[in-house]
């Protein structure tokens, strides 16, 4: 008799580890979009940086080069929070979108209908 997988021993510890993974990437790839729409926008107009007024009010020394670098981080760890997220997604879920892709070639070189009454005759 073949041993199912749902009878392993430690099967809700593995799935439980499986979602938490999930959870970690989906949150990954959240953060780098959460960084890129909220994070403070350095504005340019006639080819030059507009400084925040609250870099004005406060009366200190202003260093552009500062506040550049500080908006190359922001995109820099935005694209990589963002990029590194889709990826690992991608490849957690590599067999449901590879089933996807058939799915679709398929429907592509037979049509609808043909799948459509395939689903039909395995009901009946």
């Amino acid at each position: 008799m073949i041993r199912q997988r749902r009878d392993r021993p430690g099967r809700a510890q593995s799935e439980t580890r499986h979602a938490l993974l999930s959870l970690l990437l989906w949150a990954t790839f959240v953060s780098g979009l959460a960084i890129e729409t909220l994070a403070p926008r350095l504005k340019i107009e006639n080819h030059a940086f507009v400084m925040p007024p609250t870099v004005m009010q406060q009366g200190a020394q202003i260093c552009p080069d500062a506040l550049v670098d500080h908006e190359r981080r922001m995109q820099w760890a935005a694209a990589t929070l963002t990029i590194g997220g889709a990826i690992a997604l991608a490849f957690r879920n590599r067999r449901r979108l590879a089933e996807g892709l058939r799915l679709r070639r398929s429907i592509r070189r037979n049509g609808f209908s043909s799948i459509a009454a395939a689903d039909n005759t395995e009901k009946v």
